[in-house]
């Protein structure tokens, strides 16, 4: 999977399901390197969910681990198979809810953040098409002690394919984004940014 493509701040649509989910002896055992995953909860692009079981040489992830995944927007069953490289480990203290609200858009404002250098006191400002990512951007700008301001003299961070190349492209490198995305999460970065409540996953009754 191309990491870039990871991430989306844009709700991936729900599909009807007509039939039966698959129940846990209709997924087999994860092989090499695979993950077992029980969806909870999509939104704003992601998935997340918690490991079922964990084939082997899986580094790093154990059953009952959350995690979250790109939503492409299939329907999903019960359980899924992924790569463990399609995936990134959710720490225990952060809901659900944070991750779909937070996750994607905070990766695009990390990767914009680390293309110009943010100073306290200096004026910034914060220039892309999505209204989350623009929000969001500006909650750390401001977490850092500088003002967002529309002033064409401040330094100008742009939301930009290159910047987010440069910023997620590898799986590497997403998982480390990730990982300061939730800590800007745990301090209260975003608090001002609007959640959105999530969607369960389309699972049959």
């Amino acid at each position: 999977m191309n990491t870039i493509d990871a991430v989306t701040s844009t709700p991936s649509p729900l599909s009807e399901r007509t039939g039966r989910a698959r129940t846990r002896s209709g997924i087999p055992r994860p092989s090499t390197g695979r993950l077992r995953l029980r969806p909870t909860r999509r939104g704003r692009g992601f998935v997340v969910g918690v490991v079922d079981a964990a084939g082997p040489d899986t580094n790093g992830f154990a059953p009952r681990d959350r995690v979250a995944w790109r939503d492409r927007g299939q329907e999903l069953d019960d359980l899924v198979l992924l790569d463990q490289t399609d995936v990134l480990g959710v720490p225990d203290w952060i809901s659900d809810e944070q991750v779909v609200s937070y996750l994607a858009p905070g990766l695009i404002a990390r990767a914009l953040m680390r293309t110009r250098p943010v100073v306290r006191g200096a004026d910034v400002r914060v220039e892309s098409t999505d209204p989350v990512v623009t929000a969001m951007t500006g909650a750390w700008v401001r977490s850092l002690g500088a003002r967002v301001v529309e002033a064409e003299q401040a330094v100008a961070i742009r939301d930009e394919p290159q910047a987010r190349r440069i910023g997620l492209g590898s799986h590497g490198r997403l998982a480390q984004a990730a990982v300061e995305v939730f800590q800007a999460i745990r301090a209260g970065v975003f608090d001002d940014v609007e959640p959105i409540e999530g969607r369960r996953p389309n699972l049959a009754a």
